[in-house]
């Protein structure tokens, strides 16, 4: 008898996902970078929810799908491996065929080669809301870019005449409000949090979805005025905003790379800095954010687009708009 593979899991996967009753008009197709995506939801909510804030256009007419991306929430137990039961931990199987992971019972994230199905199911204590403020869309964007000459990463986006900057920088490190502040002083923007970008020739960056995020004590200085989606209570009340209202450069051409330092300087200042450890914690953060953490292909394939690519650390000043000013003259003049 032959062993079964990831790609024949996955079609059992297929047939439990239609069992689960998918509602009508729960699906839609979007276009990224020449490929057509239907996007796979049980209820029409969380559908719209999502439709509504991703930046791809939307297929009003059906067309055969290159990729098929799968999101749910359910008891992601029943997908662990048989004899498991009651066990902790992380499971992952792969072959040519396919990549399945399960975590525990809090979720499953998987990929078929053979058919360019994706997946991702969570425990149902997350809903329309985990799916559109982007956690769901990067773990499947994730798998989905590297094997269509993309990258997702966990970096935001900003720049002004043509150049672009890569803003990277751990949770709390000053990436989003950096990035925010300069969407609302009309820099171009790409998005504060994740982005695509190509993994060959010129080094472009893409949005995904019009989500943003702020902590509550900047917002109060920055006064986006945009509608509140959510507060976040275990992120310290961190403000998830709908900024549709706002143009996004569908395409931006990276530069330089920055590494902010909330350090309070008196005076902000760019300078050139190593590219090891910013490049290290770029990579790192983004494997992690897309579930490929410790994934040593997906780190050698990221490091590689990079590495060519300028380093530059920024030293935050209290003053958010002097901040923005200094990077500004920074890309107008040295980039």
């Amino acid at each position: 008898m032959s062993k079964m593979r990831v790609a024949d899991f996955f079609q059992a996967v297929d047939r439990r996902f239609d069992k689960l009753g998918p509602e009508e008009g729960a699906s839609f197709q979007t276009i990224v970078q020449g490929k057509v995506i239907e996007q796979r939801f049980l209820t029409k909510e969380n559908a719209d929810g999502v439709a509504k804030y991703l930046i791809t256009p939307i297929l009003t007419e059906y067309r055969q799908p290159d990729a098929v991306f799968y999101y749910w929430t359910e008891d992601c137990s029943v997908y662990r491996p048989s004899g498991t039961e009651g066990a902790e931990g992380v499971w992952i199987s792969s072959d040519d065929t396919g990549y399945l992971r399960v975590t525990t019972d809090r979720e499953m994230l998987g990929t078929d080669f053979v058919r360019s199905r994706y997946y991702h199911c969570r425990k149902p204590i997350s809903g329309t809301d985990y799916m559109i403020h982007g956690h769901s869309m990067a773990s499947i964007f994730g798998k989905w870019a590297v094997r269509n000459d993309l990258l997702l990463l966990h970096s935001a986006c900003v720049g002004t005449e043509g150049k672009g900057v890569m803003i990277a920088a751990r949770a709390g490190g000053g990436k989003s409000t950096l990035a925010i502040s300069c969407l609302l002083g009309d820099f171009d923007f790409v998005s504060d949090d994740y982005i695509l970008v190509t993994q060959t020739g010129t080094l472009k960056a893409m949005p995904l979805y019009k989500v943003i995020g702020i902590n509550q004590d900047m917002a109060a200085i920055l006064k986006p005025d945009l509608p509140v989606m959510r507060i976040e209570p275990k992120r310290e009340n961190k403000l998830y905003l709908d900024a549709s209202k706002f143009t996004f450069r569908e395409e931006l051409p990276v530069n330089a790379i920055l590494y902010p330092n909330a350090c309070g300087a008196e005076t902000p200042v760019i300078r050139k800095t190593a590219k090891g450890p910013v490049l290290a914690k770029l990579i790192d953060s983004s494997a992690k954010n897309i579930q490929t953490f410790r994934d040593p292909e997906m780190y050698r394939i990221m490091a590689e687009r990079l590495m060519n690519i300028p380093v530059y650390e920024f030293l935050l000043s209290r003053d958010l708009f002097r901040n923005r000013a200094v990077l500004k003259e920074f890309i107008q003049s040295q980039i």
